[in-house]
């Protein structure tokens, strides 16, 4: 999960400043879904989406670490001279209140993993349905008449 945040947080300007990715080949919904239910927002970036897949991504992440969290007590240990080292362990009794946070926080995780598998598979439809919406030019060349005709089209 680290390596995946500091992969987020190394590619995240280069996501955010990339021109929307399209070519002429349909992208498929079922595959869509099935990234982003493994990796979040994965199927948002497949579609060229790719502010709002990093945005799942971090939103995802960070509902699952504060859920992780809300369990675990974390202790630094420094022992000897240059150990150290992070003991995590999850609490025995947590009071009231962190079970109240943990399990909001654990049902948001759930809700927003659903919506995100959702959108995946809306976002590629609706990529899918731009691709057929699409106003084009198209040069061709008429052999009897020795000529160029540009055309104009619309794909409905």
């Amino acid at each position: 999960m680290i390596v995946c945040l500091i992969l987020c947080i190394t590619f995240l300007p280069a996501l955010l400043l990339a021109e929307e990715y399209h070519t002429s080949a349909r992208k498929d919904p079922i595959l869509s879904g099935a990234l982003s239910w493994y990796v979040p927002g994965l199927g948002q970036m497949y579609s060229g989406a790719f502010l709002k897949g990093a945005v799942f991504f971090v939103i995802e992440e960070a509902l699952l670490l504060g859920t992780l969290l809300t369990f675990a007590e974390l202790k630094l240990d420094v022992t000897g001279g240059i150990d150290i080292g992070l003991n995590i362990k999850s609490k025995e009794h947590p009071d009231r209140n962190e079970q109240k946070i943990g399990l909001f926080l654990g049902i948001a995780f759930v809700v927003v993993h659903f919506v995100n598998v959702i959108d995946a598979v809306n976002t590629t439809i609706r990529y899918n349905k731009s691709l057929e919406r699409e106003f084009y030019p198209d040069i061709n060349y008429d052999a009897e008449r020795k000529a160029y005709e540009l055309e104009f089209n619309y794909r409905i």
